[in-house]
């Protein structure tokens, strides 16, 4: 086992694997009953005005802003009173909605989650007197993503949790976009992707799952080449030491470029 550089030792890795089946079998997965009690838990405890926001389903007393989602959010707006649609791929119950708020609300947003069914079921039940907000599962995403239209997309430490990430890139690459923000997304140091399992622990939940660590140069090439890197941020306080190799995680913000 090979451990992530953090100081609650809640985060760790194992593998790498050579096959994203190969983690998933040594992996106990994230649809789990004891992770979506936890996010509903967290999310009432938000609604209820007792905390601000959540991140992993840990609670916080104070907004814990996201630099890269709100650069993301700003560069796509001109102007403060056009209604801005935000695509939070992976966004939960929208964990960075809730962290972004008092910023957030100084903007008209629509913000749509694209999530499992069973958080999108929770999702439209827990949320629904917040208007901006609205859940897609992945199967009305993948039926229906040619007739979105959105101009961010979010992908907030969620992309590296997909079997394909660059298929589900592929789709996000729209002509509407005009930023694309990946938040805190693990990236190898030297070398190839790599397939390891994130093992998840108190004070989160209890559970692993696989994840990439991908390379940035591969990773670029599935951005559509009409964006360009506005921001890259890696965090100085992390890096995950796994079999044969490292990761850092890193921020990132594309944006369109002018014609």
């Amino acid at each position: 086992m090979f451990s992530s550089r953090k100081s609650d030792d809640s985060v760790c890795y194992s593998g790498s694997y050579k096959s994203w089946s190969d983690a998933k079998s040594a992996s106990k997965g994230y649809n789990q009953q004891n992770i979506f009690d936890k996010k509903i838990a967290s999310l009432e405890r938000i609604l209820s005005n007792e905390k601000k926001c959540e991140r992993d389903t840990i609670l916080y007393d104070h907004y814990q802003y996201s630099l890269p989602t709100i650069l993301g959010i700003n560069f796509a707006s001109n102007r403060y009173d056009e209604t801005i649609s935000v695509l939070d791929y992976g966004g939960g119950l929208a964990s960075s909605f809730f962290r972004n708020l008092k910023v957030l609300e100084k903007y008209n947003l629509n913000w749509t989650i694209v999530e499992q069914e069973q958080l999108v079921t929770a999702g439209r039940e827990k949320l629904a007197n917040f208007n901006q907000i609205s859940f897609l599962n992945i199967f009305e995403f993948n039926n229906f993503h040619k007739q979105l239209h959105f101009d961010v997309v979010l992908l907030g430490s969620s992309i590296q949790f997909f079997e394909n990430p660059s298929t589900v890139i592929a789709k996000l690459n729209k002509t509407c976009v005009k930023s694309i923000v990946v938040e805190q997304t693990p990236f190898v140091e030297h070398g190839p992707s790599k397939i390891t399992v994130q093992n998840i622990k108190q004070p989160i939940y209890e559970s692993s799952y696989p994840v990439w660590h991908f390379n940035e140069m591969e990773f670029h090439s599935w951005i559509s080449p009409t964006f360009e890197e506005e921001y890259r941020f890696v965090n100085p306080h992390i890096k995950n030491n796994c079999q044969g190799f490292s990761s850092v995680l890193v921020d990132l913000v594309f944006v369109k470029k002018r014609n």
